[in-house]
């Protein structure tokens, strides 16, 4: 709106930059020479909108295992070792993230803690992988025991499991991959004898649930000659 006398210094700059764009400007300063100046040039461009990292830690994973990480369903993500971890591709604020685990590392269970949100601006940092060995029950079923009676079955000599009815069980106590197992009865029930078939093996990254306990009653009784008691199982 204003013009200048000749001779008079002119220099041109953006003052405003537009939203989501650069301008600059050429032939914009200069001395005013009896004549309007006219070959000011201002170009203006798009630039991208600033994205942002989403990333966090990997904590718990086995040597030698891998685990792959995905965001929003893609971009895969392997990592192979503990520690700090970042997507490829980065995303404009306001945008969601959701990380979640694509394929888990063989023998272990990864959980993501803090995976989705929306970015606001600054890089995610905070997702929190943590693996842990996979571990898997113990059981199987119980048959013949009598109402009311009850039988103790051990795993590998201890975690104790009181059986009161027929029917599956599982132990308290899971088992890690490759680890072994051997069920046994603890205690009878009264007037009655349970065995264990299928009782010990190793641990196959799947629960065990073939074990079976079968309970039979038990009777004292005369011998066959008379003269002494004896015991004998029913089936």
């Amino acid at each position: 709106a204003t013009a200048l006398a000749s001779g008079a210094s002119y220099a041109v700059t953006v003052g405003t930059q537009p939203a989501g764009q650069t301008c600059t400007v050429s032939n914009g300063s200069g001395t005013v020479a009896a004549a309007n100046v006219t070959n000011v040039a201002v170009s203006c461009v798009n630039v991208p909108p600033a994205t942002y990292t989403i990333g966090g830690t990997v904590s718990g994973l086995g040597a030698g295992k891998s685990v792959v990480l995905l965001n929003n369903g893609g971009d895969a993500l392997t990592r192979n070792a503990n520690g700090g971890f970042t997507f490829a591709t980065a995303l404009t604020s306001g945008a969601s993230y959701a990380v979640t685990v694509g394929t888990q590392p063989a023998g272990q269970t990864c959980t993501v803690s803090n995976g989705s949100g929306t970015v606001a601006s600054a890089n995610v940092t905070n997702v929190a992988v943590n693996c842990v060995d996979s571990t898997y029950t113990i059981g199987g079923s119980v048959s013949g025991l009598v109402t009311g009676k009850s039988l103790s079955l051990l795993n590998n000599g201890g975690d104790a499991l009181t059986v009161n009815a027929n029917g599956s069980f599982a132990f308290a106590t899971a088992l890690a991959s490759g680890a072994s197992y051997a069920v046994t009865v603890g205690t009878q029930p009264v007037g009655q004898v349970c065995t264990v078939t299928n009782g010990s093996g190793t641990v196959a990254s799947a629960n065990v649930t073939n074990v079976v306990v079968s309970c039979v009653n038990v009777i004292s009784g005369p011998t066959s000659t008379g003269t002494g008691t004896g015991t004998a199982t029913l089936t």
